[in-house]
């Protein structure tokens, strides 16, 4: 339980602060040479006070001119630029700052004199960015990493309805989400957190860009999740991971709902693309977005791929993750041909491939009938979404694959990284994750697409 004297807010800063700040921001911006950084603070500008970068969430810490202090009853005022946006009866202390699209790199320093303390970080949607840090007391520890924000606008275009500016097509529980709105969200949870300070700086870092469906995308609600939220924490600091994944999607509706336009307008050269579809392009109950193994579907990813491409980036092609369909012991491939199709299409174009299907089809049977339910989501009725447990095994399997050096992307493992084996998994009940490590967030209210 967080407790409410952990931090508090110094209401009196004068403009004179405000001043100081406005020209620290803009002094970073400078230093950085990053025209888009100024980009982000001019429209920054342009709707809110300039705001302070440093957080102290600790009332033992000295405050001064370039920080300001905060209160756990202090929510978000979009005036004011920051405050709370904690989840009603949940377990998280979740600071949204006001932020225009693009990435921040963000320095967090833990732990308190007064006792042990454990806290996990999780930024936007139920994003986790490192592993949970354990402090004896007195102990401190700064921890940095980057996140990706981004809004709903898409860069217009000559084909666009006359006086309708493009926005994705959002549905679903997004529009309450905190993954296209217009702030910064960092969260922290764990039996005993402890947050001194918060730091936010705006920069200019490579990216991997996420698209997929239900089975990679950020779950914020109940016990779902993953493996695209959980990426981030086997990850070295010095990159964003931008998820633009969504449940239900195919390829075609992520063209058709504008969610592919998005991703490579903020797409740079240098930059990594994962994709991973084929649970819902195979729905033939789905006339509109149902593509065949054999033809369509190929030609979907190489026209994906090489689109990608065509901007610089570097492609990584995923087969679907497996359904838990179990026969006699045995995972039965209900993606039969997909997950083909996207092998041979990543060897044709000669781009790195990733088998999930067959990782997951070994995790599963490893685990077995009886404790395969345990990485599931809906307490292990679901047979196809993950819970934390599953969604951060099969993350495992992707960043080893990434950062592989042979893959040539260039990308480097999280320091305490350390390869999980699909054959012998952990056990679900003891693993890096207790159960007050995951934030409680919102309820979904909208069914997840992709059984």
């Amino acid at each position: 339980m967080i407790r409410k004297n952990a931090i508090m807010i110094k209401t009196n800063q004068g403009n004179e602060t405000r001043t100081r700040l406005r020209a620290l921001v803009l002094t970073l911006a400078l230093s950085l040479g990053g025209t888009s950084v100024m980009a982000q603070i001019a429209a920054s500008e342009a709707s809110v006070t300039p705001l302070p970068q440093r957080f102290l969430l600790d009332p033992a810490l000295k405050a001064d001119a370039t920080a300001v202090r905060v209160t756990p009853d202090m929510t978000y005022d979009a005036t004011r630029g920051y405050g709370f946006t904690n989840t009603r009866d949940g377990n998280e202390m979740a600071l949204a700052v006001k932020a225009v699209p693009g990435d921040y790199r963000v320095r967090v320093t833990l732990g308190t004199k007064k006792a042990d303390s454990r806290t996990s970080i999780w930024a936007e949607d139920r994003r986790l960015m490192l592993a949970p840090v354990a402090l004896k007391k007195g102990e401190t520890k700064t921890v940095e990493f980057i996140v990706n924000v981004r809004d709903a606008a898409v860069v217009t275009s000559e084909q666009d309805a006359k006086g309708k500016a493009p926005r994705v097509g959002l549905r679903g529980d997004e529009d309450i989400g905190r993954t296209w709105d217009d702030r910064l969200t960092i969260a922290f949870s764990g039996p005993s957190p402890a947050v001194q300070s918060v730091e936010i700086t705006p920069i200019k870092a490579r990216r991997i860009l996420i698209a997929g469906d239900s089975t990679v995308t950020d779950q914020a609600g109940t016990d779902y999740a993953s493996w695209g939220q959980m990426l981030p924490r086997f990850l070295s600091s010095d990159v964003s991971v931008a998820n633009h994944a969504r449940s239900g999607e195919t390829m075609k509706s992520f063209v058709t709902s504008l969610r592919w336009d998005k991703l490579l307008s903020d797409l740079r050269a240098g930059d990594v693309v994962l994709m991973q579809f084929g649970h819902n392009d195979q729905k033939k109950q789905w006339p509109r977005t149902y593509v065949d193994a054999e033809r369509s579907y190929p030609a979907w990813l190489k026209a994906f791929a090489t689109d990608a491409q065509a901007h610089g980036a570097k492609v990584v092609l995923i087969s679907p993750v497996s359904r838990r369909s179990f026969e006699n012991g045995r995972i039965t491939n209900t993606l039969a041909g997909y997950d083909d199709a996207v092998r041979k299409v990543a060897a044709e174009l000669n781009v790195p491939f990733i088998d999930l299907t067959a990782k997951t089809k070994t995790l599963y049977e490893a685990l077995g009938p009886e404790i395969s339910p345990l990485a599931f989501g809906n307490n292990g009725q679901d047979k196809t979404h993950h819970n934390a447990y599953g969604a951060y095994q099969i993350a495992n399997y992707v960043a080893q694959a990434i950062t592989d050096p042979q893959s040539g992307l260039g990308l480097k493992a999280a320091p305490d990284f350390t390869a999980f084996d699909p054959a012998h998994p952990a056990d679900p009940k003891h693993f890096d994750l207790t159960p007050a490590d995951w934030p409680v967030m919102r309820e979904a209210p909208a069914k997840i697409s992709g059984n």
